[in-house]
Order: C-alpha cells, then structure tokens, then sequence
C-alpha cells in the first residue's frame, strides 16, 4: 500500500486528475457544441475525433505530465530535501533507476499515441507536440530549471499547452480556436505568476543549488513587484476579453462577471505583497491553482448560456 502511495506521489495523480478534466471540459463544453452549433446551420456534423481517440488523447497528455512530474524529482533530490523535506519518494521508497525507467516507458507512450493520433487527423506534424513536450521536460528539470525565466515560461508553456492540444487535433475546430484561445493565454499567464510564485517559495534550497531564479537575481522584495505587474496585465486583459464577449449581453450581467474574474486578481495581489514565510508562498501559491481550476470550470456556464 505505501508503495502504491509512493507512486501516486511521484506522478502527482490529483495534478493529471486536473489535466483530464479541463481537455474533457474543452472538449465537451467548447468543441463539441461548436460543432453542433454548425450542424444545426448546415446540416453537416464536422469530421471529429471519436470518444475512444479523444481518452487516448488524454492519455498521452497525462502520460507525457506524469513523465515530467517524475524526471523533476529525480533532478530535484537534493532540493527538495530543503525546500521539501519528506515529500519526494525517490531514493527512499522508489530507485532513481525505476524513476527514470518509468519516465523513459510513459514519455515514449504518450509520444506513440501522440503520433498515432496525429495520424489519424492527417496531420503528422501535430506527433512533433507530443515530442516536444516530453524533451521539454527533461530539458527543464535536468538544466532550465535552474536558469533565469526560461524554465517558469516552459512550465507555464506546457501548462497551456495541454488546453490547446484539445483544439489543435480537431481541424475542424479551427476557424473557433480563437475561443480556446483565451482560456490557453490565460492558462499561460497564471501558470507563469504560479511557476515564479513557486520559486519565492523554495529560494532556500534553491539558492543551495546555484539556481538562477528570478528571486534569487532580482531579490524577493522586486520579484513581488513584477509579481503584482504580471497580476496586472492579466487582470486588464481579462476585462477587455470580458468587455468584448460579453457587454451588454442580456444573459449575465457584464459588472458581475466581471467581479468574480477580477477579485480572485486582487486577491493574489495582496497575498503575494504581503507574504512574508515559506507557507505564505504556499498558500498564494495553492491559490493560483485554484484560481486556474475555476478558471477551467467557468467552460460549463459559458456551454450553458452560449453554446448550448
């Protein structure tokens, strides 16, 4: 059973719990009806993935992060016995030679799958993603994470990634991948704040490990400032996404919609000036995610009252 556990730990399985859910949210809540919004104009159902290439598709995504997840804590042993002491498994319960073993097997997976499926759209280019994504991580936990930026922005690249994958294996869905879009920009933003937020948190061992991060170059004190400039941009494009889609709408009521996206904003602003301890970091941290998963969920009204 702690074996079990140990292996649950190491793929962070709530975390690709997360990752099925939103591609299924995307898919359901967003292509689908697209699709159907066109039958019903035409008469035509497009061409599209079937229920079981659409669980594949979700398996390579999930196989490819859990890869990630995996290769991160092999590279990451010796800090997380400072910035996480007694939550990475390797060396204690699971053999760097079995972890690695098992990124090797489930990257290769997913990137199969990835190919196969691209195959089956006609569009061999889109097996590159899968092939990307998985070098990608091995790239970032064994040589970017430590250096300045470029590793927060290919975490935060993935992260975003695995929203548009659902759009980009549906051709047909293209001339409304602007839709997806938002989400994936969004997605791209909050992860990146979360990714830098992460970093303030673990900068004691960090620091032992000659990471480049930017609260080690920049400091905590500028770090929060970018931090809140970041929150910023994010938050002023949120309302001008929201003003263009959804002023005026007789539905939802714009100022309301806009308050339940802008206030978590200004709340993360103010846990991020005022943290001050590791587990203020944590908490702003856990925050974004939050943030990020309500995000996704927000794709069930906008089926209900839009695309329904």
């Amino acid at each position: 059973m702690k074996t079990v556990f140990a292996y649950t730990r190491l793929v962070r399985l709530p975390n690709l719990l997360i990752i099925a859910v939103s591609q299924a949210l995307v898919r359901y809540c967003l292509v689908i009806p697209a699709f159907q919004t066109e039958y019903n104009n035409t008469g035509i159902f497009p061409s599209h993935l079937g229920k079981i290439e659409f669980v594949l598709l979700v398996l390579s995504t999930v196989l490819i992060a859990a890869a990630g997840n995996i290769i991160n804590d092999v590279f990451d042993v010796h800090m997380d016995e400072i910035n996480k002491p007694g939550k990475n498994v390797i060396g204690k319960m699971i053999s760097v030679g079995a972890a690695k073993m098992l990124f090797y097997i489930f990257s290769a997976a997913g990137v199969i799958i990835g190919f196969y499926l691209s195959l089956k759209i006609d569009k061999p280019v889109m097996g590159c993603i899968p092939l990307f994504a998985a070098g990608s991580l091995w790239m970032y936990a064994s040589y970017y994470k430590k250096r300045f930026l470029i590793g927060n922005f290919i975490v935060a690249l993935l992260s975003s990634l695995s929203l548009l994958l659902v759009g980009l294996y549906e051709p047909a869905f293209y001339p409304n991948l602007e839709y997806l879009l938002v989400y994936v920009v969004f997605a791209l933003a909050l992860s990146l704040i979360r990714e830098i937020i992460k970093d303030m948190e673990d900068v004691d061992g960090d620091e032992r490990a000659q990471c480049k991060s930017l609260p080690i170059i920049a400091g905590i004190k500028t770090t929060k400032y970018i931090l809140v400039f970041l929150i910023i941009v994010t938050a002023t494009l949120m309302a001008y996404i929201l003003s263009k889609y959804f002023y005026g709408n007789k539905v939802i009521n714009f100022w309301n919609l806009l308050a339940i996206f802008e206030i978590p904003l200004v709340a993360l602003s103010y846990l991020v000036v005022s943290a001050e301890e590791k587990k203020d970091y944590h908490f702003a941290s856990t925050f974004v995610k939050i943030i990020m998963v309500l995000g996704i969920f927000s794709l069930l009204p906008f089926y209900y009252y839009f695309l329904r």
